[in-house]
């Protein structure tokens, strides 16, 4: 079994009991608990954290996708940049050559 499958049995089996020691102690009065409260720590505390890393790791995938996304995004960015300083170089030689040698000009040596 990998780390994986074993993270994720161990997580539904966590799960499962988190919600088992819910259902049995929903309907614990205060005064239940005022007279073990030891108790109900011992058994909440593992609850809590359980719902935390369930928590965290929801977080952790919606991270997870979202840096997906802006690695896609900066792949897209850096193929304009090249494009957009591309389009600039050939500006730029235009516009020297054009500088250089006025438009009529090009125009009459090339229709003769």
């Amino acid at each position: 079994m990998s780390v994986g499958e074993r993270d994720k049995l161990m997580s539904d089996i966590a799960t499962k009991a988190a919600d088992e020691y819910y259902r049995k102690n929903e309907n614990a009065t205060d005064l239940q608990i005022k007279s073990f409260p030891e108790t109900y720590l011992q058994h909440t505390i593992p609850y809590l954290t359980v719902r935390t890393l369930h928590r965290l790791e929801e977080t952790l995938k919606r991270h997870e996708t979202a840096l997906k996304s802006l690695e896609g995004d900066s792949r897209r960015i850096k193929w304009f940049a090249i494009v957009t300083a591309f389009l600039t170089v050939v500006l730029v030689f235009l516009t020297i050559v054009l500088a250089r040698y006025p438009l009529e000009e090009l125009i009459h040596s090339l229709s003769k």
